[in-house]
Protein backbone atom coordinates (compact mmCIF):
# COMPACT_ATOMS: atom_id res chain seq x y z
CA UNK A 1 0.00 0.00 0.00
CA UNK A 2 1.48 3.38 -1.00
CA UNK A 3 1.74 5.90 1.53
CA UNK A 4 -1.06 8.73 1.01
CA UNK A 5 -0.79 11.83 -1.19
CA UNK A 6 0.06 14.92 0.58
CA UNK A 7 -1.60 17.99 -0.71
CA UNK A 8 -0.42 21.90 -1.10
CA UNK A 9 -2.09 23.73 0.76
CA UNK A 10 -2.28 27.43 -1.22
CA UNK A 11 -0.50 30.62 -0.57
CA UNK A 12 -3.03 32.18 0.76
CA UNK A 13 -5.81 30.92 3.37
CA UNK A 14 -8.23 33.90 3.39
CA UNK A 15 -11.78 34.46 4.41
CA UNK A 16 -12.49 33.38 0.64
CA UNK A 17 -10.68 30.25 0.48
CA UNK A 18 -12.55 28.86 3.79
CA UNK A 19 -15.20 27.42 2.53
CA UNK A 20 -13.70 25.23 -0.33
CA UNK A 21 -11.33 24.06 1.87
CA UNK A 22 -13.69 22.93 4.19
CA UNK A 23 -15.68 21.14 1.50
CA UNK A 24 -12.00 19.59 0.35
CA UNK A 25 -11.07 18.05 3.55
CA UNK A 26 -14.64 17.23 4.40
CA UNK A 27 -15.31 14.98 1.26
CA UNK A 28 -11.65 13.87 1.96
CA UNK A 29 -12.85 12.62 5.28
CA UNK A 30 -16.18 11.17 4.53
CA UNK A 31 -14.11 9.20 1.98
CA UNK A 32 -12.25 7.60 4.97
CA UNK A 33 -8.92 8.69 3.43
CA UNK A 34 -6.33 10.02 5.71
CA UNK A 35 -5.45 13.87 5.46
CA UNK A 36 -2.03 15.28 4.81
CA UNK A 37 -0.95 18.71 4.05
CA UNK A 38 2.12 20.65 3.22
CA UNK A 39 1.67 24.15 4.74
CA UNK A 40 5.42 25.51 3.24
CA UNK A 41 3.88 27.40 0.44
CA UNK A 42 1.46 29.52 2.64
CA UNK A 43 1.92 32.85 3.10
CA UNK A 44 -1.13 34.60 4.17
CA UNK A 45 -3.94 32.79 6.71
CA UNK A 46 -6.54 33.96 8.29
CA UNK A 47 -9.03 32.72 10.99
CA UNK A 48 -11.46 31.12 9.34
CA UNK A 49 -9.09 28.89 7.55
CA UNK A 50 -7.59 28.25 10.92
CA UNK A 51 -10.97 27.48 12.67
CA UNK A 52 -11.71 24.71 9.37
CA UNK A 53 -8.36 22.91 9.56
CA UNK A 54 -8.62 22.83 13.39
CA UNK A 55 -12.24 21.30 12.84
CA UNK A 56 -11.31 19.23 9.77
CA UNK A 57 -8.68 17.28 12.24
CA UNK A 58 -10.98 16.91 15.12
CA UNK A 59 -13.38 15.63 12.68
CA UNK A 60 -10.39 12.92 10.93
CA UNK A 61 -9.04 11.83 14.36
CA UNK A 62 -12.94 11.15 15.88
CA UNK A 63 -12.89 8.72 13.32
CA UNK A 64 -9.51 7.27 13.36
CA UNK A 65 -8.00 8.89 10.53
CA UNK A 66 -4.49 10.38 9.82
CA UNK A 67 -4.18 13.80 9.23
CA UNK A 68 -1.12 15.67 9.30
CA UNK A 69 0.26 19.38 8.55
CA UNK A 70 3.41 18.80 7.31
CA UNK A 71 6.14 21.84 6.29
CA UNK A 72 4.19 24.68 8.19
CA UNK A 73 5.74 27.95 6.58
CA UNK A 74 6.62 30.54 8.54
CA UNK A 75 3.60 32.80 8.36
CA UNK A 76 1.20 29.49 8.62
CA UNK A 77 3.06 28.63 12.20
CA UNK A 78 3.28 32.33 13.45
CA UNK A 79 -0.42 32.33 12.93
CA UNK A 80 -1.10 29.16 14.45
CA UNK A 81 0.45 30.31 17.45
CA UNK A 82 -1.29 33.59 17.67
CA UNK A 83 -4.62 31.68 17.34
CA UNK A 84 -3.35 29.48 20.13
CA UNK A 85 -4.02 26.35 18.00
CA UNK A 86 -0.81 24.53 18.28
CA UNK A 87 -2.31 21.65 19.94
CA UNK A 88 -5.14 21.78 17.90
CA UNK A 89 -3.60 20.95 14.86
CA UNK A 90 -0.24 19.54 16.39
CA UNK A 91 1.70 21.47 15.32
CA UNK A 92 4.98 22.53 17.40
CA UNK A 93 5.05 26.25 19.16
CA UNK A 94 8.52 26.46 17.29
CA UNK A 95 7.37 24.98 13.57
CA UNK A 96 8.30 27.25 10.64
CA UNK A 97 10.69 28.97 12.26
CA UNK A 98 13.76 26.42 10.77
CA UNK A 99 13.78 25.62 7.09
CA UNK A 100 15.70 22.90 5.66
CA UNK A 101 18.20 24.08 3.70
Amino acid sequence: MSPPATSLLPATLDTTAASPLRVALLDQIERGEPVHLDGSEVSRVGLACLQVLASARATAVDRDLDFTLERPSEALARMIGVAGLNEALDVAADAGTARDA
